[in-house]
């Protein structure tokens, strides 16, 4: 598992863009409490009984001495934050800790319980998926974690939505040796995996399939789009797959031109969202990584409720290198939040800072906005939950200026105009 990229980006490929500003200003940028000299990392979230739950990983190194190799160890925690932006907890819950490393956290509610999902390195080999419930009060019902698959090898890079009767869980798996696959369970509100093991949901013999989202209409029934092995100018690089019960019951075909309206060869990760009535896709259009950032004509599309492709569209209304969107549907129409890097003068390098828009059910955009994130103060890796109602909160890595002060999360909350 690699480690996330520094966010102060050394380049000259990338100017700031003149966006419009909303003229609904969130709520001011607020920090939540942390472990004590501990960096934060990838924050989740969501809305359940009036109030947000953000989660996020917690520490990446273990003390020692580095010469003598690496060694992780990070935790999951979480904090309740208030309609208003507001943390109810002062000090963050610990959700899961154990020997060596937690990665990826996700989180999701239904029935009547958040549940949130990580990938675990307890065994010490390889990752296994866990998770855990925690109530509204701020309890956490598994201290020691579900274990959701704990098969041979790697699961990884879980997502988990609620589908209207169970939470659905989704990840890459390598059990097979040859390639990756991707995998589902569904876990009650009591807490019992009732897929042991996992359901295959999707499978290719001589390509991978990986990086899953999910999102869900209800009624048991989810859309599960997948990631395809990235080898230029073959084979499929996007699908789907329609889920009910837990199980794959049809295909999704993406049907996109990966070098125009589509994603390109590198568009992971990407996000999946549920509106009323279908889906809003979005993709990462730029990796720093490698030679090809992808095309960048359009980074998102609407599905309708059979996950087929009605139209496609830029987050901010023009083309931007994004990275790592997610979006939340606010009651009237889709939020989107990204990250990507900025320059703020002739005199600085580029850094990362986070941008939101709203999104109609047409795929009109407006309200592009920047919502952190400076040279000085890089923000990455923004996260959108909202009540349905109008009102979504949004999270996001805040970094330092100063290599001894941790990352911290921050917290703004928008309000439908």
């Amino acid at each position: 598992m690699k480690s996330r990229p520094i966010r102060a980006v050394v380049g000259v490929f990338l100017v700031i863009l003149s966006l419009p500003i909303s003229a609904a200003e969130p709520s001011p940028e607020v920090f939540l409490p942390s472990p004590e000299n501990k960096d934060a990392y990838a924050p989740c979230a969501a809305y359940g009984k009036e109030m947000f739950l953000v989660a996020w990983q917690s520490g990446r190194l273990a003390e020692g001495d580095l010469r003598k190799g690496v060694k992780g160890q990070s935790d999951i925690v979480g904090v309740r934050v208030s309609r208003d932006g507001k943390p109810l907890d002062a000090k963050p819950i610990v959700i899961s800790t154990a020997k060596n490393m937690r990665q990826s956290p996700r989180v999701a509610f239904g029935g009547g319980i958040f549940l949130v999902v990580w990938h675990d390195l307890r065994n010490g080999k390889d990752w296994d998926l866990f998770a855990a419930r925690v109530s509204p009060e701020g309890k956490v019902l598994d201290p020691d974690g579900i274990a959701i698959c704990t098969e041979p090898r790697n699961q990884a890079l879980p997502r988990v939505v609620w589908d209207g009767t169970a939470f659905l869980v989704v990840w890459q798996d390598y059990r097979s040796t040859e390639r990756y696959e991707v995998y589902g369970a569904r876990v009650s509100p009591e807490g019992k995996v009732l897929d042991a093991g996992g359901n295959l949901l999707e499978s290719a013999k001589d390509r991978h399939r990986y990086a899953p989202a999910a999102a869900s209409l209800g009624g048991g029934k989810s859309l599960m789009l997948w990631n395809g092995d990235i080898r230029i100018g073959t084979g499929t690089i996007a699908g789907g797959v329609v889920v009910t019960d837990g199980k794959p019951v049809s295909k999704v075909v993406f049907d996109s031109d990966a070098r125009k309206h589509g994603p390109g060869f590198q568009w992971v990760p990407m996000s999946l969202t549920a509106g009323p009535t279908g889906y809003l896709v979005a993709w990462t259009t730029d990796n720093t990584l490698g030679r090809d950032p992808g095309p960048a004509d359009t980074n998102a599309s609407i599905l309708d409720a059979d996950g087929k492709r009605k139209i496609s569209l830029l987050l901010a209304g023009k083309a931007h290198r994004t990275r790592d969107p997610d979006a939340a549907w606010d009651g009237s129409g889709f939020l989107a939040v990204w990250h990507e890097a900025i320059r703020e003068s002739k005199d600085t390098s580029l850094a990362d800072a986070v941008f939101g828009s709203r999104i109609s059910p047409e795929g009109k955009v407006s309200d592009v906005q920047q919502l952190s994130g400076t040279f000085q103060n890089p923000a990455a890796m923004a996260c959108a939950a909202s009540d349905g109602k109008g009102l979504t909160l949004v999270t996001y890595e805040k970094h330092p200026n100063k290599g001894d002060v941790p990352i911290k999360i921050g917290v703004r909350v928008l309000t439908a105009k």
